[in-house]
């Protein structure tokens, strides 16, 4: 058969938010998109830093790549190409170059990671290509508690988004693990449709974040003292990387205590290697404001809730408005009877044994 390629493959998401060929562009919006990547490419040079031009994530799989993918990964797949179908290019790319390009190890390790990352995130992609879309049970409390924020983009074109951590106990009262988790895939992927469509916008493929969390508001000790609390910190945190694998661009922790060192160790096993590597730790303001620059990410991008000067723009306002423009697929999925929990379970306020029912 042949190769998987680009048509091969339908978006998964929404097709207002389907990447547009620049080609088929007009020819004044690609002359404002190049002068807009242009003046960055000018303060990129300033900071010493590589132009827009030469970041991978411009570039399609090429035809030994592509090959790899047919003739090593798929094979393996339980139905590779049927649940490969359910990939958006990006996505596909995305992976490859997270589990085989920029992975470490031998190929045969490579090769077996992809192997697991195609098949757990295909058969997830399966299951939600819509239902994401749907209201889910006390999402709000999660989003309160992430406090998450997206800003402007860097000099690349990554969306910068940010998350100032408050008390997670709400969250253990309100919702089981797994339910988190699904809530935090429903951010996730919203998070992915914003930076799909800045591709629009802009006319650079891009598929990573510059991801900012802030700790001046967390609770360390919470999490360090109590077991439920960090079971629901580690399904929130695991989720991202289990199933959206190498969209980190940059990881800015701010306003890190030094018993921070100690929470990490808790959270680290879940983070892959490679995105270890693009994660920076750093104190107050002062620290991370000039890191950040150096980095490309200038401070009028960052939101204001993280000191920077954009205006910002709610998570949950974004997740709100995908499901106003799809009011059918929200509808649908909210008709379907929701089964009573009659199990009761432990709640994580600070007794650790306060027993809820789920209502």
């Amino acid at each position: 058969s042949p190769v998987v390629g680009p048509r091969a493959r339908r978006p998964l998401s929404a097709s207002s938010f389907v990447s547009v060929p620049v080609h088929r562009l007009s020819v004044n919006r690609r002359k404002r998109m190049a002068r807009s990547v242009a003046a960055d490419d000018q303060q990129l040079a300033k900071l010493k830093l590589g132009t827009n031009e030469t970041l991978l994530e411009n570039k399609a799989l090429d035809a030994s790549e592509e090959a790899v993918l047919k003739e090593k990964i798929l094979p393996k797949v339980e139905e590779g190409e049927s649940l490969l179908a359910t990939f958006d290019d990006m996505s596909v790319e995305r992976i490859f170059r997270g589990m085989i390009t920029n992975n470490k190890g031998t190929e045969e390790h490579r090769i077996q990671e992809a192997v697991e990352t195609y098949s757990r995130v295909g058969e997830w992609r399966r299951k939600n290509a819509t239902t994401w879309l749907a209201p889910l049970k006390n999402e709000e409390v999660l989003f309160k508690a992430m406090n998450s924020t997206v800003g402007g983009t860097d000099l690349y074109g990554h969306l910068i988004w940010g998350e100032k951590l408050g008390d997670v106990k709400p969250v253990c009262d309100a919702m089981e693990p797994d339910h988190a988790k699904a809530v935090r895939m429903k951010a996730m992927e919203a998070i992915r449709l914003t930076q799909k469509k800045l591709t629009d916008d802009r006319g650079t493929k891009r598929y990573k974040q510059v991801y900012v969390i802030d700790l001046a508001e967390v609770s360390l000790g919470a999490i360090m003292s109590n077991a439920n609390v960090r079971a629901m910190t580690k399904a929130i945190m695991g989720a991202a990387n289990a199933y959206f694998p190498e969209t980190m661009w940059k990881c800015f922790i701010i306003n890190a205590p030094f018993i921070f060192r100690s929470v990490y160790a808790i959270v680290s096993p879940f983070i892959h290697p490679v995105t270890k590597e693009k994660i920076k730790i750093l104190a107050g303001p002062a620290k991370y404001l000039p890191e950040m620059e150096a980095n490309g990410v200038p401070k009028n991008q960052l939101p204001k809730a993280l000191g920077g000067d954009f205006e910002d723009r709610l998570l949950l306002d974004i997740v709100t408005q995908l499901q106003k423009e799809h009011p059918e697929q929200a509808q649908q999925h909210e008709e379907i009877p929701q089964k009573k929990n009659k199990h009761q379970r432990r709640s994580c306020g600070a007794g650790g044994g306060k027993i809820i029912n789920n209502k």
